[in-house]
């Protein structure tokens, strides 16, 4: 992620719109046609306006459910020079750095869990190339970077009753849009958001709960999300940022996309693993483990 990420682009949102939808109810109509929704995002933490590391997502989400009924998304992560320079210093867990710098990728689909990749590589047996990491819903996969599911209904509701500022503009050629924008702390997106609950887990809201995260989110006439960004103080110089663009939701047309379930013959379950299954980063943990 470039440094511009953190501290100009999610910082300074371009002008933007008024959907003709209600946002909410365009939701839930996506969700109950199980639309599948493109993602690319970029994300990452900087210090005083130095990048720290950055990360690329891409892949997509099927709608189902509740919200993000499945997932498919490759994940690699890039440190910045001044992290590797820290390497050396065991500031950083060198292995797993590296293993993540390659490309990791995360499918939940039926309500179960797969992942596959170099983190991963090292405690697979032979021949398998997919780890069955347990039973959880699409949003395992898919969040941990970016800490607003804006296809979670209750969600969406808060951000757009909230928001402080609602702009008209237009994408593509002539096409309309709306852009919402507004700030809200830790502890009201934990209220609001059962994909936050689970991303924080067991660990305490207290600390973090005034946290404040900035975001922007633009919709298009139909109501669909074409861009969020958020962006949260980690630590003292420490700030995080998240852009996430949803690519074809222009399109007056559902994706013909599917969430695939790994070959049977490929996955190793728990029991098959030669060591403990590594947990993979999320910018969400950067908020517990920096400063």
């Amino acid at each position: 992620m470039a440094a511009t990420l953190v501290s100009t682009s999610l910082l300074t949102p371009p002008a933007t719109a008024q959907a003709a939808m209600d946002p909410v109810k365009a939701l839930k109509a996506q969700i109950a046609g199980r639309l599948a929704v493109e993602v690319a995002e970029s994300s990452g933490v900087s210090y005083k306006g130095h990048p720290i590391w950055s990360t690329v997502r891409r892949g997509v989400l099927r709608l189902g459910g509740s919200g993000v009924g499945a997932a498919d998304i490759t994940r690699t992560f890039t440190p910045s020079r001044l992290m590797r320079d820290q390497l050396d210093d065991g500031r950083w867990d060198a292995d797993k750095v590296n293993a993540e710098t390659g490309s990791n990728r995360s499918i939940s689909v039926n309500g179960v869990l797969y992942r596959s990749g170099p983190l991963y590589q090292p405690v697979l047996p032979d021949g398998k190339t997919w780890a069955l990491a347990g039973r959880s819903g699409g949003v395992s996969a898919a969040y941990g970077d970016q800490i607003i599911n804006i296809f979670e209904p209750s969600t969406l509701k808060a951000l757009v009753t909230t928001a402080t500022s609602k702009k008209p503009s237009k994408y593509g050629i002539r096409k309309k849009a709306t852009e919402y924008a507004g700030a809200m702390t830790f502890r009201q997106l934990y209220a609001v958001s059962p994909t936050f609950r689970s991303l924080i887990g067991k660990r305490s809201l207290t600390p973090v709960a005034d946290t404040k995260i900035t975001w922007w989110l633009r919709l298009n006439d139909l109501g669909q999300a074409l861009t969020l960004g958020t962006t949260w103080k980690v630590a003292d110089g420490y700030v995080a940022g998240v852009f996430s663009q949803y690519p074809g939701r222009g399109l007056p047309r559902p994706l013909k996309k599917n969430v695939p379930t790994p070959r049977a013959a490929l996955v190793a379950t728990t029991s098959d693993l030669t060591g403990p299954l590594p947990r993979p980063s999320a910018l969400i943990d950067s908020t517990f483990s920096i400063g």
